[in-house]
């Protein structure tokens, strides 16, 4: 997958969009694999949210409270969150996890959350004529600058891959260290 990152003028002048047709044909092959990374993005957060509300509350009434602070809560929170919580347990449990193995699963989930915003926040219908999207746009002093990336389908498979595989560490840690914690 390529990267580029163009000043918004420069990028103006020197990429030209897809035609209609063309967009629709792109589109077609590339909407199947940007839906699947939201779909199991979804799934990990879901899951996020479920280990939040499982090692704070042990009480239906009480879940209940915990999902209406989950809910206002965004994917970052939720992750900073969660190893707060993890970090604890280990501290607290002196067993099979350490701390290092804690930051491994955060930068883990970090990094599904860079993959799936570059998914779920770029322009699509903006793909241009070399197959580059806009994923990005930022304001800098120097002026507005865009990062485009071109999207190939092994690498998109690769992001859905990458974001399963995520889910499964994830549950098979929470299911051991709450084990662990409770003696389970």
């Amino acid at each position: 997958m390529r990267e580029i990152t163009l000043g918004r003028r420069q990028a103006q002048d020197d990429l030209e969009c897809l035609d209609e047709e063309e967009l629709e044909d792109v589109l077609e092959k590339m909407s199947r694999y940007i839906g699947w990374v939201v779909i199991y993005f979804n799934s990990l957060e879901g899951i996020i949210s479920f280990a939040i509300a499982e090692i704070v509350s042990h009480d239906a009434i009480q879940d209940d409270r915990m999902s209406v602070f989950l809910a206002e809560m965004q994917y970052s929170g939720k992750c900073r969150a969660l190893i707060n919580l993890y970090g604890q347990m280990i501290e607290y449990a002196e067993g099979k996890y350490t701390v290092e193995e804690l930051t491994e699963l955060e930068n883990l989930l970090v990094e599904c959350g860079k993959r799936r915003n570059e998914y779920a926040h770029a322009d699509w219908i903006g793909v241009t004529d070399n197959k580059y999207v806009c994923v990005k746009t930022q304001a800098k002093k120097r002026g507005v600058f865009e990062r485009y990336k071109k999207f190939e389908i092994t690498q998109m498979q690769e992001d859905i891959d990458f974001i399963c595989s995520a889910r499964d560490k994830l549950e098979e840690f929470d299911e051991n260290l709450n084990d662990q914690f409770y003696g389970r």
